[in-house]
């Protein structure tokens, strides 16, 4: 038995990847890495929120809702259903049920997001006096 390194996959047969060279291929994710990166920065120019920054609003807009509403049903079946979708995508049972938990702990605890540094600044660059 030797100790060889394992071959990469192969890209499916057929395939765009499989018909590229290596160096194309290198070029073509560089491309895409640099049009990734100036797309953020303009979308954080034009103050458009990600994914993951509506996600996150949404998440802690339902659950402080229901938290202020007493809706400790409601509180529950959001839970498990996290939980429940955490696990279906391949997340640690326990791992996520104590983080769900710890999120929704300290939501009842009045804990909010931390401001992003960027979006504190005046988007014009105007100073006001």
């Amino acid at each position: 038995m030797t100790d060889t390194p394992p071959k990469p996959p192969k890209p499916a047969r057929g395939s765009k990847a499989s018909r590229e060279s290596p160096i194309v291929r290198s070029a073509r994710n560089d491309r895409q890495a640099e049009y990734q990166r100036a797309y953020r920065a303009d979308q954080r120019l034009k103050r458009i929120p990600s994914r993951d920054d509506a996600a996150r609003v949404a998440l802690h807009w339902a659950i402080t809702q229901m938290i202020e509403k007493a809706d400790q049903d409601g509180l529950s079946r959001m839970h498990r259903g996290i939980v429940r979708r955490l696990v279906e995508l391949g997340f640690d049972p326990q791992g996520a049920d104590r983080r769900v938990s710890d999120l929704i702990d300290r939501y009842e605890d009045g804990w909010t997001f931390q401001a992003k540094p960027h979006l504190r600044a005046d988007p014009e660059g105007d100073k006001q006096s």
